[in-house]
């Protein structure tokens, strides 16, 4: 059965959405009107936000709704908890839900009290414009951005089962997640348990293979919210929600603060599916490698030394292959060199992907990461 794209972002059936932004302050909505079961993912960082504390003790028991800022953290803050309860308190008293049943997540400045204030402004604006509709979708994932250059919504349908979601990242982004937000709806009729375990099975695949700059944060909070409106297979939902996490971990590497091209590091036959998880993440987290692609050098040789610090292989065996729009080349494939000239050719798109054949085993893996650019130390220079 093929799976159809759709413009619903988290508005698939039965939720509404809304997002507001003025200024560096977002927020955004996201309801059900039906009894929910939730599933959410959460920061390794063990500098934890507040938002993220309170939220993933309140999704197992079932989150209806989720408020989301932009703006401020609320992380390593005293007040913070304080203010996290207060902002689910907001967000529950304009839909009608209680506070135990909303998500609350922030992103922004670390360090800095949350301005409750507008926070209560911005979502009685927010509220007011709740609807089930692409363009209420679209709001709220502008609403979430910092230093976005554009909002990420992705959403699909298959026979009735809808996935959608939406997210923000742009920045200190590398494995286990970091510096993003996102939130994911569907219909599926799953018990908590095995929607928690689809979950973590789709982030392991997507945005913890999915790197800028390999820093970590203390905010990254993803949440899984069904209507369990619509009876399926596991195996079909994790399909669909595989789709949704995997597109937008794609949609935040295109989007890497500073970044001018897009890069997918595909490692295959590897000994073992720890190892190929392992050298992809090595390769995209690589500033020397990822500076090679910026300035359109082929230099294959910086490849294979990451590989041979992050595992041991024998580099007789080893092939790497670029691709592009302008076609595909081996630079290296089993101790010789390929056609360099014809290489800077393909490194002339801004979407490269990097194949890598280690020939040890049957494993798999693929990472999604961007170059690294002058532009993304102005930008984390000036972030303020």
């Amino acid at each position: 059965m093929a799976i159809t794209e759709t413009k619903k972002g988290v508005c698939v059936s039965g939720f509404k959405a809304a997002g507001v932004r003025e200024g560096k302050y977002g927020v955004a909505l996201i309801t059900c009107d039906k009894p929910c079961c939730s599933a959410g993912v959460f920061t390794q960082n063990s500098c934890r936000a507040a938002p993220v504390v309170l939220t993933e003790r309140r999704v197992k028991k079932g989150i209806k709704a989720v408020i989301a800022n932009s703006g401020c953290a609320n992380a390593c803050v005293k007040e913070g908890i304080k203010d996290a309860v207060k902002m689910s308190e907001i967000a529950g008293s304009l839909l009608g839900i209680k506070k135990e049943h909303i998500g609350v997540a922030s992103t922004g400045i670390i360090g800095r009290r949350i301005n409750l204030e507008i926070i209560q402004a911005l979502a009685l604006k927010a509220g007011k414009k709740l609807s089930n509709s692409p363009r209420s979708s679209m709001a709220a994932a502008k609403a979430l951005m910092t230093t976005d250059t554009k909002p990420k919504q992705v959403s699909v349908r298959q026979k009735g089962l809808e996935v959608g979601g939406i997210c923000k990242g742009a920045g200190m982004i590398a494995p286990e997640m970091a510096t993003m937000l996102c939130f994911i709806t569907t219909n599926a009729d799953i018990k908590q348990s095995r929607l928690q375990k689809a979950l973590e099975d789709s982030v392991e695949k997507s945005f913890n293979m999915t790197l800028v700059d390999g820093d970590t944060s203390t905010n990254d909070t993803v949440i899984l919210i069904s209507s369990c409106r619509r009876k399926c297979s596991e195996s079909r939902f994790q399909k669909l929600l595989d789709y949704v996490t995997t597109g937008l971990a794609k949609k935040i590497a295109q989007d890497g603060e500073g970044a001018s091209k897009y890069l997918e590091f595909e490692v295959k036959n590897a000994g073992n599916p720890k190892e190929a998880r392992e050298v992809a993440r090595a390769l995209a987290a690589s500033p020397l490698v990822k500076t090679a692609f910026y300035g359109e050098n082929p230099n294959w040789g910086r490849i294979i030394s990451t590989i041979g610090n992050t595992t041991g292989v024998n580099p007789m065996k080893i092939t790497i292959n670029y691709s592009s729009r302008n076609g595909t080349v081996d630079v290296f494939n089993q101790g010789r060199n390929g056609d360099l000239k014809k290489a800077e050719k393909v490194l002339k798109q801004k979407g490269i992907r990097i194949s890598v054949n280690l020939r040890k085993g049957k494993a798999k893996a693929v990472s999604y990461t961007c170059d690294l650019t002058e532009e993304y130390v102005k930008v984390n220079a000036g972030y303020s």
